[in-house]
């Protein structure tokens, strides 16, 4: 077996914002020690055996979807052949990192499997993009709105349970107020403007809250007119999360009429981050968008 020599540089790179995120602290740890498993001549099954793991525990590992225990990661760290006690006791602190429980995990009760992974990893994002064809994109929503799309959803909920999906989304916008948040670029289907969610005064408090939020200068928003939306064929609501870190696959998140899917294959995402370049490039301008959204406020008086 040849051990790995990783460079000094592959534990201790500055991580930012993602530090505070354990699901991608998870997959960077886990890519790593893929890394280190491929270059020591190891397959899965092979260190699973060495080790005495549970089958494909290794697998699971590198993939995210398991914790690494210290116990577990400093038994990989010795068999892949790792000295660097720089590099080895960078890595164990964000071993020790990705342990924390995600914020998003006391929402169990009303966050559902398929929209986890896009709530889990928005926060770690460089860039949020969005397309949304029907409603305020939920990072721009006031809470009052949100109540209202939710409500006149499918289903009969309790009180309680709306009132927790409100407080999940709010949850979900205080992670732009963080000094190292992503960028949002989202673009909203000019029909959205329309169409009276929760009544006028919801609309009106919806809109001047945009206004508002387009003044942040990590946010823009554009306005697609309906002739654009035809011409580019968006049917569906598209997020695009991309990272600054190489650790860290860009994902689309799309969503289905009672589901969705979430995506990092490099052919699905280039996909769909095209479609959102083509509808940025031909949506109205933020200033005309600001434009047209003080026209509707005044509609609505």
């Amino acid at each position: 077996m040849t051990a790995a020599d990783p460079s000094p540089s592959l534990f201790v790179r500055p991580l930012g914002a993602v530090e505070g995120n354990p699901t991608a602290l998870k997959l960077i740890l886990g890519g790593k020690l893929r890394e280190l498993r491929t270059g020591a001549g190891l397959d899965p099954a092979d260190v699973d055996e060495r080790l005495g793991f549970s089958r494909s525990k290794t697998s699971r590992i590198e993939l995210g979807r398991h914790g690494c225990k210290p116990s577990d990661a400093e038994a990989l760290l010795d068999l892949y052949g790792v000295r660097d006690e720089e590099d080895a006791a960078e890595f164990m602190r964000l071993v020790q990192q990705s342990r924390r429980p995600d914020w998003w995990r006391s929402f169990g009760d009303v966050l559902s499997d398929f929209f986890q992974p896009l709530v889990a990893l928005e926060g770690a994002a460089a860039t949020i993009r969005t397309y949304e064809p029907f409603y305020i994109p939920g990072l721009l929503q006031t809470s009052a709105y949100t109540r209202a799309v939710i409500e006149s959803g499918p289903g009969h909920l309790l009180a309680h349970e709306v009132r927790r999906r409100v407080d999940l989304r709010q949850e979900r916008q205080r992670q732009l107020d963080q000094p190292d948040a992503p960028r949002l670029w989202a673009v909203i289907d000019e029909s959205v403007l329309m169409r009276s969610v929760g009544g006028p005064q919801v609309m009106r408090d919806q809109l001047t809250h945009l206004v508002a939020m387009m003044r942040r200068p990590r946010v823009t928003l554009q306005i697609a007119p309906l002739d654009v939306t035809a011409a580019v064929g968006v049917g569906t609501g598209v997020s695009y999360l991309r990272f600054a870190l190489g650790d860290l696959k860009d994902a689309v998140y799309i969503e289905h009429l009672t589901d969705s899917t979430f995506s990092q294959k490099p052919v699905t995402v280039e996909q769909y981050r095209d479609m959102l370049d083509r509808l940025g490039a031909c949506a109205l301008t933020p200033k005309e968008t600001l434009g047209k959204l003080e026209e509707r406020l005044a509609s609505l008086g």
